[in-house]
């Protein structure tokens, strides 16, 4: 059986529709299969809603982020609704044996504190948010 090329265009078509990344059609002895490279940015709608409505309702919530690699310690130094200053100590993070202080880069209220005491941080990581105030 032959097929023309509106069918194949069709499949096309159904493919883009969906947002698919393949699509295999068979009948009789006509098979046929379409594939597309994903798009780059996989990123769910809910997420995407999120960080929007975060970033519009307040602009002025901040992440202090981690500045080394181990594990971050801030039991006894800072709680969420503590108000902190530049500068301040809020934590440690301990590489091979070695505390390395964390200190504030931003002055406001401790919103939420997004690593468990001890837990494993990277270069970059989020800490705390804060939302950026005058104390």
């Amino acid at each position: 059986m032959k097929k023309n090329i509106t069918d194949i265009d069709n499949l096309i078509d159904i493919l883009n529709e969906y947002e698919l990344t393949e699509i295999k059609y068979s009948e009789d002895k006509f098979k046929i299969k379409i594939k597309k490279e994903p798009k780059e940015e996989i990123v769910s709608e809910g997420v995407k809603v999120v960080e929007e409505l975060e970033n519009n309702m307040d602009e002025e919530i901040k992440n202090i982020l981690s500045t080394g690699i181990g594990r971050y310690f801030y039991q006894d130094m800072v709680a969420v609704g503590d108000k902190i200053k530049v500068g301040q100590e809020i934590g440690y993070i301990l590489t091979m044996g070695v505390k390395n202080p964390i200190k504030a880069t931003t002055t406001g209220e401790v919103l939420e504190i997004l690593i468990e005491n001890g837990g494993s941080v990277d270069y970059g990581k989020a800490l705390l948010k804060v939302k950026m105030g005058r104390n």
